[in-house]
């Protein structure tokens, strides 16, 4: 009856994580470092130009019309650039690489 009793004591234990393998997870995750806090891109429209912060890595602007059409293609570097959008008033979407944003230039 004691084998009985022990037996379904590890079963249950060993389902419910309470066994060697929880305890060798949590020490797993001691060693996890924390990636460095890398500041955000922003995209800001002032008048007809285009205001990039904190771009990561060099990459291509691809500005659309609200409808689909590919309006503007320019190549962008990393940091904080500023470009001037010759187009006319009204809603686009901007992407450079995997970032997309909706503007309005008035």
């Amino acid at each position: 009856m004691r084998r009985f009793y022990l037996t379904t004591l590890f079963i249950l234990f060993s389902l419910f994580g309470f066994g060697l393998a929880g305890i060798y997870a949590q020490d797993q995750n001691k060693g996890v470092v924390m990636e460095e806090n890398v500041p955000e891109t922003k995209i800001k429209v002032a008048e007809n130009r285009l205001i990039i912060e904190n771009l990561p890595k060099d990459g291509v602007l691809e500005v659309f019309s609200i409808v689909g059409v590919k309006v503007y293609t320019r190549k962008v570097k990393a940091g904080t650039n500023e470009y001037q959008l010759d187009l006319p008033k009204g809603y686009y979407i901007v992407r450079i690489g995997d970032l997309v944003k909706k503007i309005l230039l008035k």
